[in-house]
């Protein structure tokens, strides 16, 4: 499995699939969604300096959050992956 890595907002990191795309919301810059190969959606969620709030994703999204080195490790496969 590749992976991409991106630097967000506040300076966050986010770790997801190479097959995933990212938005960004223009009008508030600190809340993306994540976007599979098939333009579902996998996740939205906000940041800030200390916390981030997910406002929705796929009922079986694999993730991880370390605080410490303020990173989001989103683990989750694509479909045809998990087979």
């Amino acid at each position: 499995m590749s992976i991409k890595q991106v630097k967000l907002a506040y300076e966050w990191n986010l770790i997801f699939h190479e097959k995933y795309s990212l938005f960004v919301e223009i009008e508030s810059q600190h809340k993306y969604s994540v976007i599979d190969g098939e333009n579902d959606l996998i996740a939205i969620f906000t940041l800030d300096e200390s916390s981030v709030a997910f406002q929705h994703s796929v009922y079986n999204l694999e993730h991880k959050i370390d605080f410490t080195t303020k990173t989001i490790d989103i683990k989750h496969k694509p479909y045809e992956e998990e087979e």
